[in-house]
């Protein structure tokens, strides 16, 4: 497998990925009911929309996964009210490895062991609802206060990896001051309707579900949706930014095109894509982390000189 580092050309010929994801009983059980209860009590049905959509499916930790936890040092991170649970690996400066919607710090393991056995530390957490951590629901925000907490309980951040809505934070954390000059993005979704339209088509729910969401969360958050997409952050951080974004042809929860409006709004990235490792097997794949290693390194010899 064949990489480069030119901007916008495909770097990856991976075979594309059939394999399903394994959608506990609970999902699916709501998969089937939603368009039912929908169809006979609108007004439920849209209420319990909103609430399935800041409540994230908890999937079970792989067995593989289980063993890079009981390797880390393991600590309590405090936003506001809410405690998430911490995780650090090795010795060396410090690589912030944020996990997406529904995932977990566990999914990093590749990362975690790569860049450990480099001499870098890997620091991560499970967002409130996510993984170990306790909780229900939460927002992109709690993702972003996390960060925004770790930095000043580590110190210095070298570097932050972002994978999905984790690449989204990482650029809200570095629009409200995290002192950060290198973010990998991965497969971050960047365009509002498409993250809520796709919402919706697992559930089948309607149009009129859709708008109902969009005008709680406005009563919620009191910013429109499209005011916490990466696509919105990526033009309130400063420019100097050495930036890579990776993402894959054959995503299906996060089309290409997310990844190009990211490059638009930001032209001074470095832009990559990948063929056939979808959203989440790109995290487990050995050229891609190699790439992250070789921007990674890049920059700190820049740094350095």
């Amino acid at each position: 497998m064949e990489m480069t580092m030119e901007k916008g050309e495909r770097v990856s010929t991976a075979t594309k990925s059939t394999r399903k994801p394994n959608i506990p009983l609970n999902l699916r059980f709501i998969q089937w009911m939603f368009p039912k209860l929908e169809s006979i009590a609108p007004q439920v049905a849209h209420k319990w929309f909103v609430d399935l959509f800041f409540s994230p499916p908890r999937y079970p930790i792989p067995g593989h996964e289980r063993g890079i936890l009981k390797k880390a040092k393991q600590f309590d991170i405090n936003i506001g009210d809410r405690v998430v649970m911490g995780y650090s690996w090795g010795e060396g400066p410090v690589i912030l490895l944020v996990h997406g919607w529904a995932g977990r710090a566990s999914q990093f393991k590749s990362f975690v062991e790569y860049f450990s056995a480099l001499g870098y530390t890997t620091v991560s957490f499970d967002a409130p609802a996510h993984g170990l951590s306790k909780g229900k629901e939460t927002t992109i925000i709690d993702f972003k206060n996390a960060i925004l907490t770790l930095e000043k309980m580590v110190g210095k951040v070298d570097v932050v990896i972002g994978h999905s809505l984790g690449g989204a934070a990482g650029l809200y954390a570095l629009s409200e001051g995290l002192n950060v000059n290198t973010l990998i993005t991965i497969a971050t979704p960047s365009i509002g309707d498409e993250i809520i339209s796709e919402f919706a088509a697992r559930l089948g729910a309607s149009q009129r579900a859709q708008d109902f969401l969009k005008q709680a969360i406005y009563q919620r958050l009191n910013r429109t949706f499209d005011e916490f997409m990466a696509s919105y952050f990526i033009t309130r951080i400063p420019d100097h930014i050495d930036m890579l974004i990776l993402h894959d042809e054959h995503d299906r929860e996060a089309s290409l095109i997310n990844a190009e409006r990211l490059v638009e709004a930001y032209p001074q990235a470095r832009y990559q894509k990948t063929a056939g490792l979808g959203h989440v097997r790109i995290l487990r794949d050995p050229s891609i982390l190699e790439t992250c290693k070789n921007f990674v390194e890049d920059r700190r010899k820049i740094i350095h000189e």
